[in-house]
């Protein structure tokens, strides 16, 4: 398998290039972003440069004199900002797909022009193209649109490439000391956490855990014709990542196919929840230094569940085609219980395009948000054939051209806005009620397990004092926690 035949995408080369721009691009990339500490306020100049050398056709070694040490940089650096230990302004963080793409580029054309001087080397350039094009297939991910299958068959291309020729042998790779292979199973295992299932915390949670554990599932060619229901399959000659035993195609003992079995992370997985339960600090386990116990728990618990391919759907949605209002944030749904004519026309205009009896999949322009809406919250659906609207936590988000379309699972139980103070912290809240139980929806991080809460309710002003006891689920923006009453008033 040679290089030309990985088919690899790559940008026209119609720039001209002279001495002096050479030079110029040399004080640029290597000089000044080199000697700078913080690489975040050179983004804009990294990208820039990078642009115009990509499309410039110079021999291998000059561009790998330029890029080499550049690209090291950037393999250390967008980890940082997938687990935000850096923070980024928003004009940063939309250069992000951007510089992803041009270092993808800029590996790819080392692969191609440049000459390694060893096989470990020929390893090096393979794991940096593959690391860059993993970064790629992540920006889109948290831009909730679906993974292009163009970008993973040049993956899955690359890495049989890296495959016949032993390169993931080579377990050093700089500038992190990992593996062809480790990465990606990372960006396959990140594929299969179901990422529109999952808001940004979550999602940088999962990409930071995989970056630490992804080498514990086992990939493999399986002899047998026979799949595994509980195994992720991997076509290396298709345009897509991985697939489930029901979505292959082909029989499991073909050449081209590879079986990922993610038991052994499971196991680890499992046990790195009970260690958090336990107290064990989450950066002790893989995490960033900021990470929250109570994140990583449930952000793992829901990637298990993925990753054991569970599916909690019970009832087929019907299509449907009817308009309806949807209140987001917690305000404006607290704003509408308390009366909902005199809001409900600044609510979001929306349609439900299908629905069943325990959820509906809704449909918006991105013109209509009033707030940002993302995995985990809930939100208030109001349909124009209904007398009343459904509260609702959102559970998969993904993005077409303007619009974005989301899933929702209803809340079932007698809903009241309350008002719910925590010490000398008053806010607006959601109390839930049901026969078997209480529970609280307030804003992310308001208030923690085994705190004294009182609650007053906005309708008939009745008081009463509660206790909060374990967190259900929790989104970006709210969570929702187990209530113990103790009196009424």
């Amino acid at each position: 398998m040679s290089i030309a035949s990985l088919r690899l995408t790559m940008p026209k080369q119609n720039l001209h290039i002279s001495r002096d721009t050479n030079a110029l691009y040399r004080d640029v990339l290597v000089n000044q972003v080199l000697n700078s500490a913080d690489f975040e306020m050179n983004l804009e100049k990294v990208v820039t440069n990078l642009h115009n050398l990509n499309r410039m056709p110079i021999n291998g070694d000059a561009r790998l004199n330029l890029t080499a040490s550049l690209i090291n940089q950037y393999l250390r650096y967008i980890p940082k900002v997938r687990s935000g230990e850096v923070k980024l302004t928003p004009v940063q963080r939309k250069e992000i797909p951007e510089l992803n793409r041009e270092f993808a580029y800029a590996t790819k054309l080392l692969l191609r022009d440049a000459v390694p001087h060893s096989k470990e080397e020929a390893a090096n350039f393979v794991y940096w193209a593959i690391s860059a094009m993993a970064e790629q297939l992540q920006d889109f991910s948290d831009q909730h649109r679906p993974q292009p299958g163009i970008l993973w068959a040049e993956l899955n291309r690359l890495y049989y490439y890296a495959e016949v020729r032993f390169l993931t042998d080579f377990h050093s790779n700089k500038p992190d000391n990992r593996d062809i292979e480790s990465r990606y199973k990372q960006a396959l295992l990140f594929q299969a956490s179901q990422p529109e299932h999952l808001n940004e915390s979550e999602r940088h949670l999962v990409d930071a855990y995989l970056r630490k554990w992804a080498f514990r599932a086992q990939l493999s060619q399986q002899e047998s014709r026979e799949l595994n229901a509980h195994f992720f399959y991997i076509d290396l000659e298709a345009k897509s990542g991985i697939q489930t035993s029901r979505q292959l195609q082909t029989p499991g003992n073909d050449s081209s196919i590879r079986v990922l079995n993610p038991l052994p992370i499971i196991e680890q997985a499992r046990q790195h929840m009970g260690q958090l339960r336990r107290g064990t600090a989450a950066e002790n386990i893989g995490f960033s230094r900021k990470a929250d116990n109570i994140d990583a728990f449930m952000t793992l618990k829901k990637a298990l569940l993925a990753w054991k391919q569970s599916t909690s759907r019970r009832f087929e949605r019907a299509p449907c085609a009817t308009e309806a209002k949807t209140a987001l944030g917690l305000q404006m749904i607290h704003q509408y219980l308390k009366t909902p004519r005199s809001v409900l026309s600044d609510l979001s205009a929306s349609e439900t395009i299908n629905q069943s009896k325990t959820g509906a999949c809704i449909k918006m322009d991105q013109s209509s948000l009033t707030k940002p809406v993302s995995v985990g919250d809930v939100i208030m659906h109001h349909q124009n054939d209904e007398s009343k609207g459904k509260l609702a936590i959102v559970r998969w988000l993904k993005q077409v051209g303007d619009s974005i379309t989301f899933g929702i699972e209803f809340i079932t139980g007698n809903l009241q806005p309350v008002t719910v103070q925590v010490n000398d912290n008053v806010a607006e809240a959601l109390l839930v009620s049901t026969s078997d139980n209480d529970s609280l929806i307030t804003h992310r991080g308001y208030c923690t397990s085994n705190t004294p809460v009182q609650l007053k309710t906005t309708r008939h002003g009745l008081s009463l004092d509660a206790r909060a006891q374990s967190l259900m689920q929790r989104g970006q923006h709210t969570d929702q926690i187990r209530l113990k009453r103790q009196q009424t008033a």
